[in-house]
């Protein structure tokens, strides 16, 4: 047998205790489940990957006194994916992906005026709201009357305040 560094298995029998709070340790809980990893495996790759981070250097074997630094790379986990399509009307596909052009190249238009104060006076809110109206239509009928959404006369004023300030370039919150 050779007294060859490569041949010598080090046993991992140091153990240190760690304190977390409880926000640290529900973290660390997700992290594990969600890779499939062990408590050991997580401390191993976070601790390799900080040293990678900080220090910039290869030590030689003379450094490590006949030790070798071994990465570790913990067990793969493996995902499968089902692709589950549902069978939609293609005209209504087409609708949609229409209206939501349409809705768009509204919000493009309102942006542009949003920069460019200049630009009101060739924008036409009366064309905007047309166009609006006409996209709620459009979807009432490829997918029937939408829940009605009511404010409270509160809550209007409210809204209105804030793009009021957000419009005069005012701390909203």
């Amino acid at each position: 047998m050779t007294d060859n560094v490569e041949d010598k298995k080090e046993t991992r029998d140091h153990l240190k205790k760690y304190r977390f709070t409880q926000t640290e340790l529900d973290q660390i809980e997700v992290v594990l489940k969600k890779t499939g990893w062990t408590l050991t495996d997580f401390f191993r790759t976070a601790l390799q990957s900080e040293i990678q981070k900080h220090y910039f250097f290869v030590p030689t074997f003379a450094q490590l006194q006949g030790r070798y630094v071994k990465s570790h790379k913990p067990p793969e986990v493996k995902v499968k994916t089902i692709k589950r399509y549902i069978d939609t009307d293609p005209n209504l596909l087409i609708a949609l992906g229409r209206i939501g052009n349409n809705l768009n190249q509204v919000a493009k238009s309102l942006n542009i005026i949003y920069k460019d104060p200049n630009a009101i006076s060739k924008f036409s809110f009366l064309d905007c709201l047309y166009s609006l109206s006409q996209m709620q239509n459009d979807l009432h009928h490829c997918l029937g009357e939408l829940p009605k959404i009511e404010r409270s006369p509160e809550a209007v004023n409210r809204a209105r305040e804030r793009a009021l300030k957000k419009g005069s370039g005012e701390d909203v919150h």
